[in-house]
């Protein structure tokens, strides 16, 4: 019940997050780096899920590798939650490459 409470209340925090990293107001990074913590931390399929994305789209592993980078290094729980959905690059094409 509560995983689902907090999956719920991750999505619209992160909905709100993609929307205000297009205004100028400041902020959208960490709502999105807390959400995809909460997501993370509360579901083994949102894990699964936000894994596979890293893998099949490069544009969206370079961004949160970017978030895990920029915020993961001031806040230990997010980089470590981050760092469980990096994609295994052995599994991919070989000419996959990881990222910087």
């Amino acid at each position: 019940m509560i995983n689902t409470i907090v999956a719920i209340f991750s999505s619209v925090i992160l909905l709100i997050g993609i929307i205000s990293m297009v205004t100028p107001i400041p902020g959208g990074t960490i709502m999105i780096a807390g959400s995809l913590t909460a997501l993370i931390c509360s579901s083994a399929r949102a894990r699964r899920c936000l894994q596979f994305m890293r893998t099949r789209m490069i544009w969206f592993d370079k961004v949160v590798a970017w978030i895990e980078k920029t915020v993961g290094n001031r806040i230990e729980i997010i980089g470590t939650a981050l760092r469980q959905t990096r994609p295994d690059y052995k599994e991919t094409s070989p000419d996959s490459s990881p990222v910087d």
